[in-house]
């Protein structure tokens, strides 16, 4: 059995988690996003909005990197879905009102299929060990994460047997900002009535998860280095530099002890 500190003997009470490669491992696939691409456009015809696959794929690529750079150059902020899909992914389509319009009552559903289908999804090693073991120990579990979907994160955690752990869930999407804003943090700790020093957060970049934890005065910031942490973090002059970093989620005993 697995032996860590007590919450109540122990300066840090809580463990503030990431979502997307660290409680969930993924992996971008173009196979995959391809199915994606066809369920969307699937929708969208049911819906009486016609249009090319092909041409489909290269308004969400291109949507995505204009919405990236968009968003880094506004703060952070996370715009409501109905924006993001008329403005960013389907903005040409969108020129029309009548599909505007129906683009904007489609956008919650649009946003989570085109996230689930985006990676190759699968659990990390030892998630659900992990999370319980933290849970009975005393600590008080959160995620941050930024996300367009209202739904896939909630849902993937249930899925896991996960979500019952857990005190607070903040996702950038309902939220308005996403990380590195230091907001975003405060948001979840306020949830939890607990400290930034007596936290620790645990996130797979230096550019959103150690910069904004960091700034929002957590106790410990630890990297978990995922398949994704490289190109997140592209062109990302690292200033803030982890407590410790993970090589599995089973690590953090080591930090517990």
């Amino acid at each position: 059995m697995v032996k860590i500190k007590n919450a109540v003997n122990n300066d840090l009470k809580g463990v503030f988690f990431d979502y997307g490669g660290v409680l969930e491992d993924l992996e971008y696939n173009e196979k995959s996003f391809h199915r994606g691409v066809s369920v969307l456009r699937d929708i969208l015809k049911m819906h009486e909005i016609e249009i090319n696959f092909d041409v489909l794929v290269v308004m969400l690529k291109a949507g995505q990197e204009e919405y990236s750079n968009w968003y880094k150059s506004n703060d952070f902020r996370e715009l409501p879905n109905e924006k993001l899909w008329s403005l960013f992914f389907l903005k040409d389509l969108c020129r029309e009102k009548s599909v505007k319009d129906r683009v904007y009552a489609l956008s919650d559903e649009l946003s989570s299929i085109y996230e689930y289908y985006l990676y190759r999804r699968r659990p990390v090693q030892d998630v659900k060990m992990v999370i319980k073991t933290l849970f009975h120990a005393g600590y008080v579990l959160a995620l941050i994460s930024n996300t367009i979907s209202k739904t896939l994160i909630p849902e993937r955690m249930k899925k896991y047997g996960i979500d019952i752990y857990f005190s607070a869930t903040v996702l950038s999407v309902n939220f308005g900002f996403r990380k590195p804003r230091r907001e975003i943090f405060f948001a979840a700790l306020k949830k939890t009535g607990l400290g930034a020093d007596n936290c620790i957060y645990i996130g797979d970049t230096h550019s959103r998860d150690i910069e904004g934890s960091r700034n929002a005065g957590f106790g410990k910031s630890v990297l978990f280095k995922s398949g994704l942490t490289a190109e997140k973090d592209r062109d990302y002059n690292s200033r803030f530099k982890p407590d410790l970093t993970l090589q599995k989620l089973s690590d953090l005993y080591q930090i517990l002890r």
